[in-house]
């Protein structure tokens, strides 16, 4: 029996290997919360930030490369001069939005909240999308649409407990918000990726995280250098956040997408965060309050109603890159 192409059309069921590549999605996804709070057990924030975004930036180059793709040229002439590419704007503006921003804050968080937890508030990205999408993309905001929504906000407020309610403003609770910023950003940024003009999926990931790498890097002028402080755990944590969920992990969206299409994407929003749960559980030992489990039911099954019948789903699956690739691989 022939081996589908990794590059087929999505045809009929989803086969064998595009549920393999479904699962594989989900973990590498999943797991960066876990990777993170590796990685910032002895590395400064900052420095796990920057790291994993020049890592996964060479890796997705790297890949953009094999398949015989190259940058736009970064200058273009008109009757006014010189300008910048057009590919290079939207890529500059996706990867600072969802990548630069997003990555520097989850390091920065995770030092208070815990790695299932983090993956617990992803599950929230979608809705974030399915808003923005009705306010700056045009897309119908539905009755189905809208109950989704507010019961995500429900999820959150369940998520945060009672101290939100209150305004207790303890770190963890800012942490928190922090994290909710991140994936409000992820999503703006999948929203702008919708917007943006056709761009070969492997040239807009590199060129994103290229962009997101240069922008972040100044960011290590408030980091201390202490390189005998870090632990080889750290030190791998960071490099396989690079290699992982930020490189590795836009790859097979790409292929998965194109094989069995955007819906069967989709089904990562529900699986993911679970999988950063458990793997929080075995790997550190983290035992989620009950209310956690709450939330998380409220909000997924709020993605859920919201995301039922529709065409294109959100497709974010617990990195930035994920939401950012997605609508750009669906193009193509």
């Amino acid at each position: 029996m022939k081996t589908p192409s990794p590059t087929s059309a999505p045809t009929g069921e989803p086969t064998s290997y595009d549920w393999l590549l479904l699962g594989l999605i989900i973990i590498i996804g999943g797991s960066s919360f876990s990777m993170i709070r590796l990685a910032v057990e002895t590395i400064p924030p900052a420095i796990v930030g920057v790291g994993r975004l020049w890592v996964g930036a060479g890796i997705l180059y790297f890949l953009m490369r094999m398949k015989g793709r190259r940058f736009p040229p970064f200058l273009v002439r008109t009757q006014n001069g010189p300008r910048l590419h057009t590919a290079w704007v939207w890529m500059m503006a996706v990867g600072i939005i969802g990548n630069t921003i997003p990555f520097l804050i989850f390091p920065w968080a995770q030092q208070y909240v815990e790695s299932g937890l983090a993956g617990v508030y992803m599950a929230f990205m979608p809705i974030w999308t399915l808003f923005l999408a009705f306010l700056f993309a045009g897309e119908a905001l539905t009755g189905r649409k809208l109950i989704g929504f507010i019961m995500g906000f429900i999820g959150v407020l369940i998520l945060m407990g009672p101290e939100v309610v209150s305004g207790a403003a303890g770190t963890s609770l800012l942490a928190q918000a922090a994290i909710l910023l991140a994936t409000f950003l992820y999503a703006v940024s999948a929203v702008i990726s919708r917007r943006a003009p056709t761009i070969r999926p492997r040239v807009f990931s590199a060129g994103l995280l290229l962009c997101a790498a240069i922008c972040a890097t100044p960011a290590l002028m408030l980091a201390e250098f202490d390189a005998y402080a870090y632990s080889w755990r750290s030190v791998l944590g960071v490099i396989g956040l690079g290699i992982f969920p930020t490189g590795l992990g836009a790859f097979l969206i790409i292929i998965l997408i194109k094989r069995a299409g955007a819906g069967f994407m989709a089904l990562a929003n529900y699986l993911t965060p679970i999988w950063a749960v458990v793997l929080g559980a075995m790997a550190f030992g983290e035992r989620l309050a009950p209310q956690v489990f709450v939330a998380l039911s409220v909000i997924l099954l709020g993605v859920f109603i919201s995301q039922r019948k529709t065409k294109l789903p959100a497709l974010e699956t617990g990195d930035g890159t994920a939401g950012e690739i997605a609508p750009m691989a669906a193009k193509q």
